[in-house]
């Protein structure tokens, strides 16, 4: 397996090598986007099973599946950055990298939406914005590119994160993640709990950009702390698994539920501490998870070999194109009057045409993109 030199903890100690790429990461992307286009599925389509729906409303799988990819992305980009600032490549390659391959495929969605449904949502998303403008300026009825606020976030995340990594000093990014984003992200949001009305409240610690910036630190964390956690590599699973654990006892439905047993409404905590609780359980459990899916695979219950196999990497590979496209060919085909075989027709048209992105468009801006990778080194 490759590795690249990788340093940089909190204290600035120089660590040993670090594999480049974790194949297990791709299938739990795989997941994580199955989980969002399930979530988007109709309920009301005809014959929708029962005990599909019980499992929908049990493990969320929209809030889930997002979340799983901001953990993602907190610890990809960190890793990479810190490896890159050890090697001494400069942070704009790393930006324009992330540029190519943002951008090419999320403006091409917006320009054929532009013709197919023009609206005052294509300025907002074109402008990464689209987040604040659920909270801010939402918009009646059916919203294709309703999904487009978590890139908005992740954007966000990109450009100020790196260069805090790239232009601070080492212990600097460790203190902002542990000092600054999470503790903004948890009290802002317990603020934003009691100051304003509660479904207001649960829209904005959902959509906007700082109390979302919690499980991108939660990632980012587990990042500066790979090295240490590798060593021995039964510290990682073993966390990794505890944290899961504490994430799913932390689910809000045991302590905000409604038990139909006994007609009674069980609240532990005060109503208004729901929408920050539900951050800090989906950010634990999502971080538990990426532990454990890093689990080198020779140790006993590692997720590595599942999430390694052929058709979960290449899903996880196109995921980007799966996740942008979906809702917009949902909409198209689903709407109105969902049916089995529409909903059947709706998911493999989205692979389809994620396929099709990926290769005649993302996989050629790749190729080029990488051409910047290590253009630093070779002067």
């Amino acid at each position: 397996m490759d590795r690249v030199p990788y340093a940089l903890c909190g204290d600035g100690v120089r660590f040993g090598a670090m594999p480049r790429h974790v194949p297990s990461l791709d299938g739990l992307r795989a997941i994580a986007v199955l989980l969002v286009m399930w979530c988007h599925v109709p309920l009301v389509t005809a014959g929708y099973p029962l005990w599909l729906a019980e499992a929908r409303f049990w493990v969320g799988p929209g809030g889930l599946g997002v979340e799983l990819f901001f953990a993602l992305s907190g610890f990809l980009i960190t890793r990479i950055l810190i490896a890159e600032r050890e090697q001494g490549h400069p942070v704009r390659w790393f930006l324009l990298r992330r540029l190519l391959r943002i951008f090419p495929i999320y403006y091409l969605l917006l320009a054929v939406m532009a013709f197919w449904r023009p609206g005052e949502e294509i300025l907002w998303c074109a402008l990464y914005l689209g987040n604040f403008a659920d909270v801010f300026a939402p918009t009646p009825g059916a919203k294709p590119l309703g999904h487009t606020w978590s890139l908005c976030v992740e954007e966000h995340f990109y450009l100020l994160w790196p260069l805090v990594v790239a232009w601070g000093a080492p212990a600097l990014g460790p203190r902002v993640l542990k000092w600054g984003m999470i503790p903004v992200a948890v009290v802002g949001a317990v603020v934003v709990g009691y100051c304003v009305p509660f479904q207001q409240a649960e829209w904005a610690v959902e959509r906007l950009s700082p109390f979302r910036f919690l499980t991108l630190a939660c990632g980012a964390l587990v990042a500066y702390a790979e090295p240490s956690l590798r060593s021995p590599p039964t510290r990682m699973r073993n966390r990794g698994l505890a944290v899961t654990a504490l994430g799913v006892l932390l689910h809000p439905h045991f302590w905000f539920l409604l038990l139909p047993v006994f007609v009674l409404e069980v609240t532990w905590w005060p109503m208004e501490l729901a929408p920050a609780f539900k951050r800090v359980h989906s950010a634990v459990l999502c971080t538990g998870l990426l532990m454990w899916c890093v689990t080198p695979r020779t140790l006993w219950l590692s997720p590595d070999r599942v999430l390694s196999i052929a058709p979960l990497r290449w899903i996880g590979r196109i995921s980007y194109g799966l996740y942008l496209y979906h809702l917009p060919v949902y909409h198209w085909l689903l709407h109105p009057g969902p049916t089995p075989a529409r909903a059947a027709l709706a998911v493999g048209v989205t692979f389809a045409v994620a396929t099709t992105s990926y290769l005649l468009v993302e996989r050629p801006i790749l190729n080029y993109a990488s051409r910047f990778r290590h253009r630093s080194a070779d002067r």
